[in-house]
């Protein structure tokens, strides 16, 4: 099904992060150095899932996953 080892293990984080809090995401986006940086795009994207609609505007991916970081400060 995955054409690459590291698309796998993307996927495993992003299921991984899943349940983890808002709070939680957060801290891990803004912990610089702490977390790899795979984890961090994984939460990120938990992140924008969780971001109101008057942030994300319903635009596509790119443009509300921005809005989206500008809105949390990250």
């Amino acid at each position: 099904m995955f054409h690459n080892a590291r698309r796998a293990q993307f996927y495993r984080l992003v299921s991984e992060t899943y349940v983890l809090s808002e709070s939680q995401l957060l801290r891990i986006v803004r912990a610089k150095g702490v977390w790899s940086a795979r984890y961090c795009a994984a939460a990120l994207r938990h992140l924008h899932r969780l971001a109101p609609l008057d942030v994300t505007q319903g635009r596509p991916f790119a443009q509300a996953r921005r809005l989206a970081r500008r809105h949390y400060g990250v």
